[in-house]
């Protein structure tokens, strides 16, 4: 905006002519008995005021827009950082990009939806009338989940099933998932973080199984089922 011989006015100096050079970031203003030079057009915020009073409102509409923008990208900048140390909990291979944080429920809420008792650190299988809930935890102390759980390049969901050490069985709650369709029973998953903290993913089928190696938490190899489940689209939490 084209600022010179605009009129100011100033609390002490009186009024003022602005007058060149005329920087981006500063205005140079010729008093009778001084010339001042002030930030532009941070001043007409709280030290000189433009005579014409339209001029003077869109000056204070532009130090609202340039501060509303600022706030913008320091918001952008805080959300890549928070994201970042977010995705660096994750091995690369967990593919976090398809991890859902929201909604977010606690486990209350997860056992009053479902009608069921979700216990101690979280039972990973649980079983209610018509549905399966699934739960993968985050072990907090090493930033990892508990089984081998992940996402895959296309957006599937792989699950572990349950058993930590040993060859796991195709029974209880293995078999639960394998059967589900058979069942009519439908998939919820939900990845936790903390008792309070039971982020939902949505609603999936089981796209298939395998039966693999893969070493358990006795440091030992094993068998391990390995649930590929597929999200259905625009599905809601019950």
């Amino acid at each position: 905006m084209n600022l010179i011989n605009e009129k100011v006015k100033h609390g002490k100096w009186g009024i003022g002519v602005i007058i060149e050079p005329l920087e981006i970031h500063y205005i140079t203003v010729e008093f009778e008995c001084k010339t001042i030079k002030f930030q532009n057009p941070g001043a007409f915020e709280n030290h000189i005021t433009a005579e014409d009073t339209s001029l003077h409102e869109k000056l204070l509409l532009e130090i609202e827009d340039a501060k509303a923008a600022e706030l913008a990208e320091a918001l952008k900048l805080k959300i890549l950082k928070d994201n970042e140390a977010f995705e660096s909990k994750f091995g690369k291979d967990y593919n976090v990009k398809y991890l859902a944080t929201n909604p977010v429920l606690t486990y209350q809420k997860v056992e009053e939806l479902y009608e069921i008792k979700i216990k101690g650190f979280g039972k990973g299988i649980n079983r209610a009338a018509g549905a399966i809930v699934l739960i993968s935890s985050i072990d907090k102390k090493k930033d990892q989940f508990v089984y081998h759980d992940h996402w895959t390049l296309e957006g599937d969901y792989i699950y572990s099933g349950e058993g930590k050490s040993g060859d796991q069985k195709l029974t209880a709650g293995n078999l639960a998932i394998a059967n589900a369709a058979i069942e009519n029973k439908t998939i919820y998953l939900f990845v936790k973080f903390s008792p309070q903290e039971y982020n939902f993913q949505g609603v999936f089928d089981l796209a298939s199984y395998t039966y693999d190696d893969e070493e358990g938490s006795d440091g030992k190899m094993r068998k391990e089922y390995k649930f590929r489940l597929k999200k259905v689209i625009n599905a809601d939490i019950l």
